[in-house]
This record gives structure tokens, sequence and C-alpha cells, in this order.
């Protein structure tokens, strides 16, 4: 089914609901947070009730986007709904249990009909409809594309969402998969309102210093390996608790440590409290795919940006990963 059958499927299924649920992946990011509101605001300014749910607080990095205070937690929602939507998520478990637990529960048991939009080529096609689309940088591009085929207005509001969306998943316009469509999409975010400027400072430039203190920990115990073509940073529970770190004081960080020179894979390891050890990981060169490595542990993602979780402890959950990050290198020839 091409895109714009697709999208054809997706507007029946919108005109025939009044009540819809927005939802997306937990830890969300910027495309988590701006496409799943951007969403929102569209559905409502055609006249729909809409609930935007995510099991996690909006990150305060990400606080000043229009809408986002919104977004309510699953405890708290209403989620009786004739259509469910899903942003940004590659699969079921990507959303936390107790989202799904609310969903069943305020639709007598059952889910709703699952409109899944996303950009991860990991997807598992777990929607009643998909609209996975792998070749956008961001799912936010591609809520950018069905509003404007379906004829929605975009508003500033709208504008700063998908702008924070597509300029945090495509690393501020540095990755590859940023295209010519990226820029043409961009330019009408721009034209509908976005101020560039305004906002480019509020996602990059208004830290907490709490977060800048935690990079310096982190480039401190900073490890090279395997001819530098791999460095890797290691956060323990330990170490966010002392700094008091809140959800999404660590996106980005792995930016840091890609940026070196010879580094083809970056890899960020972050304790969680129930013992599992977060993985992030970037690679520099399709031929060393992260996406795939992650897959082995159960992650998935991109070929350049992936992640997974292992279970712990730390320094067992780091070797073993590091083992197929130098298998991987090996394979490209380039160690």
């Amino acid at each position: 089914m091409d895109k714009k059958a697709v999208i054809a499927v997706i507007s029946g299924k919108i005109d025939e609901a009044e009540r819809i649920l927005v939802i997306s992946h937990d830890r969300p990011d910027g495309d988590a947070i701006g496409s799943s509101v951007a969403l929102g605001q569209l559905l409502s300014s055609v006249g729909k009730k809409v609930v935007v749910v995510n099991n996690d607080e909006v990150p305060e990095s990400l606080q000043f986007l229009p809408g986002s205070e919104e977004i309510q937690q699953p405890k708290d929602a209403e989620t009786a709904a004739d259509l469910l939507v899903v942003c940004d998520a590659a699969g079921v478990d990507r959303i936390h249990e107790s989202v799904w637990a609310a969903v069943r529960q305020g639709n007598g048991g059952e889910l709703p009909f699952i409109v899944n939009i996303d950009h991860h080529v990991s997807n598992t096609a777990f929607g009643s409809i998909n609209y996975i689309d792998s070749d956008s940088p961001a799912t936010g591009e591609i809520v950018c594309e069905i509003a404007q085929e379906l004829g929605w207005e975009i508003t500033r509001e709208i504008a700063d969402n998908l702008y924070a969306a597509i300029s945090t998943d495509t690393g501020s316009f540095r990755y590859p998969n940023t295209t010519a469509r990226t820029y043409r999409i961009v330019a009408q975010l721009v034209e509908a309102g976005a101020e560039v400027g305004r906002l480019n400072q509020l996602l990059y430039e208004s830290y907490p210093q709490r977060r800048v203190l935690a990079l310096r920990r982190l480039l401190q115990d900073m490890q090279i390996d395997f001819d530098s073509r791999c460095a890797s940073v290691t956060l323990p529970l330990s170490v966010t608790k002392e700094l008091g770190l809140q959800l999404g004081d660590t996106e980005g960080i792995i930016d840091t440590i890609r940026a070196i020179d010879s580094v083809i894979v970056a890899i960020f390891f972050e304790e969680l409290p129930d013992g599992k050890i977060r993985v992030s990981s970037r690679s520099k060169q399709n031929e060393v795919s992260v996406g795939e490595i992650c897959a082995k542990f159960g992650g998935g993602g991109h070929t350049l940006a992936a992640g997974t979780r292992i279970k712990g402890p730390m320094e067992t959950a780091k070797q073993a990963f590091l083992a197929e990050v130098e298998k991987a290198l090996q394979s490209a020839g380039v160690i």
C-alpha cells in the first residue's frame, strides 16, 4: 500500500472517530513529544476530542513546547477512545505496560483501532494500519506530510512542535538522514511561524547546570577502544542520584563523543533504577550498523542510531555490547 493509500485509510478512521488517544514511547525525546503534541493539536483543530498520554513526564528541556503541558500520565488520563494513534514507537515494548493497561481499561478490556506512525526501520508493524517511513529522519516529518496531504492548517504552535521533532532527531540537521525533503518541510514550518533562532536557543543553549556537570563526569571516565574507533561513556545510577539528573538531561551527550575524529561508534551506557543498562549508540558509517548490534540484544533503531536495554550489572552488559561492536568494526575492515 503506497503512502497516499495509507493516509486515505488513516483519514477515514479519523473521520469516523470522535475521541482519539495519542501516545508515544517511554522516556520521550524531542521527536516523541513534538510529533505527538503536534498531531494532537492537528486533530483538535478538525474537531476531534484528543488526549495525549505518555508514561513519563515531559523532560524539563522540552516543557517550553506549546501544548506539552497537556500530556497526561496514564493514571490520570481518560483513555476511552475510538482510535489510538501511536507516534515514534518501534514496537509495543517501547511503551510501558501501564499505558496499554490504561487504554484497555478505558475501552472495555480491548484496544481500539491502532494507527502506527513511525520512522524506525526496526518497527514491528504492530498497528491495525501502519505508516512506517524509514526514509524520514523523524516522525515529526511524517506528521507534517500527513497534515499537508489532508489539508490541515499548521499553526505557529504546531510548527514549533514539528520543528523540535525534526531538529532533535536529525542532530540539528547534521545527521546523514537529513534530506532535501527535510529542508523543504522545515522551510514550510518557518513560513508557518516557527522561530528558528528562539527554538534553537531553547533546544540547545538552555541546559541546566547539572547536565554540564554530568558531561564533565562522563568525559573524565570516557573509554576509547579498538584503535580509537569506539568511544563510550558510562553513567552509574549513583552519579544520576548524586547530581539529581532528571529525564532528558543526558539527551544529546552522546554526540559529544561521537564528534571525536577517529571515532566510528559512540556508546552511552546508563544504569537504570530497575537494574537494566540503557544503551544508546551512534555510528558514522553505514558499514558499521549499530541497529544490527542493538538487535542482537533485543533493541533496534536505525543503521546509524539505535538503542537497547540489557540486563545488568553494568560491567557485564558493557563488555557484551563492546564485544559485538568490535566484531562489527572488524567485519567492516576498519580495525
